[in-house]
């Protein structure tokens, strides 16, 4: 689409989605106006209807136009409470239908018609009790205009008024009934449509996270990786891959029960949550391994995140409800260059890992790309 066609749609309809498509929505009114006005003006051109209220009812409906425009677009609508001004801008047509009726002199049986154009308008913006609420107030304003037009008019026939209050009352509600079992279903499909949505959601968090720890599961940080590696060559920006392994906690189970060590499991995952920025990712790898994605970090400022988690760990094992037993844990920590195979990155940090068991654990061991080891002794903790 040419550039000046984006620039006045996005004047025009807005940039947000939602305002976007209810202004798309007054502006069918705009087109309804627009044919109405052209009309009345024909009819006062010709005689039809007299100048004066033929003007007003165009002064009417512009100036409703222009306000519910405005309300729209600039989304004071939402404020209001009414998004959309659906409600308002059917009762406000409607009004200007019946004001022409009153002024159209002998056509104006034709512009009854325009009240079911209304009503299927809004089977598809209103809800189920705001269309009972414009087909009542459609029969009753016209019935009250039909009487008030035939006693105040001696000229006027109350009987072939009588005819068109019965044809217009008896073939509004059933066009109101239409509207009404069209927007119910459309208001269900849109409530099941939400279900669906939750439900997905829910689905793709349990889909994404470890039952256990709640961390994410291997699968989404498989994902989340090679996201962060594929920004990378985009951007530049460096990250780090941590892998962590629980110390002896084989030993844990065996000596405490698999419940206990359940609950050292969820202990790290805690303490290491407070510990992280917002910004990095845990997840559990399997068992007692976790990896630690560390956007924007080199590895010497990637050491102190691993220490903040031991320090957190080592305060969590006095709070109330803790399993008591001193975990510590070993790693292994490396950096990504841009554009390595993300298993290559894995099987440093891994090997890192294993070179922080040999020096005999409780540390982390930090394997660069160059594959240049840095031991690093977080705590001089007991063992478990």
């Amino acid at each position: 689409m040419h550039p000046l066609i984006t620039r006045i749609g996005d004047a025009v309809l807005g940039t947000d989605r939602k305002v976007r498509l209810r202004v798309t929505l007054a502006m069918i009114a705009f087109y309804g106006y627009s044919i109405s006005s052209m009309l009345l003006l024909f009819a006062i051109d010709i005689g039809l209807v007299k100048r004066g209220p033929g003007l007003w009812l165009l002064v009417y409906m512009w100036a409703g136009m222009i306000t519910f425009y405005t309300l729209v677009r600039t989304d004071w609508s939402s404020r209001l409470g009414n998004p959309g001004m659906d409600l308002p801008q059917c009762l406000y047509a409607t009004v200007a239908i019946l004001w022409a009726y009153l002024i159209s002199g002998e056509v104006r049986s034709s512009v009854l018609m325009l009240v079911a154009l209304v009503l299927v308008f809004g089977m598809f913006s209103l809800k189920a009790r705001e269309v009972l609420t414009l087909g009542i107030f459609t029969v009753a304003s016209l019935g009250v205009i039909m009487t008030g037009m035939v006693l105040s008019d001696p000229q006027m026939d109350p009987r072939m008024e009588f005819i068109r209050f019965v044809l217009a009352a008896g073939t509004l509600p059933a066009v109101s009934g239409v509207a009404y079992y069209v927007s119910k279903m459309r208001n269900r499909l849109q409530e099941q449509k939400s279900e669906l949505a939750h439900a997905l959601d829910l689905l793709q968090e349990i889909a994404s996270r470890d039952e256990l720890t709640r961390l994410v599961n291997r699968r989404h940080m498989q994902q989340r990786i090679e996201q962060e590696a594929s920004m990378q060559l985009r951007s530049g920006e460096p990250f780090c891959l941590a892998l962590i392994d629980l110390d002896h906690f084989k030993r844990v189970n065996d000596q405490h029960g698999h419940a206990v060590g359940d609950q050292v499991l969820k202990e790290f995952a805690d303490a290491a949550l407070q510990a992280l920025r917002k910004t990095d990712i845990l997840a559990r790898w399997g068992g007692e391994e976790f990896l630690l994605l560390l956007p924007n970090e080199q590895p010497g400022s990637a050491q102190a995140a691993l220490a903040r988690i031991a320090d957190c760990l080592r305060a969590h094992q006095h709070t109330p409800g803790a399993s008591g037993l001193p975990v510590t844990f070993s790693a292994g920590l490396t950096d990504h260059p841009a554009g390595e195979p993300l298993h290559e990155t894995l099987e440093r940090a891994d090997q890192a890992l294993y070179c922080a068991k040999d020096q005999g654990r409780n540390r982390t061991v930090m394997r660069t790309a160059a594959h240049t080891p840095e031991p690093n002794t977080l705590a001089d903790a007991r063992q478990v």
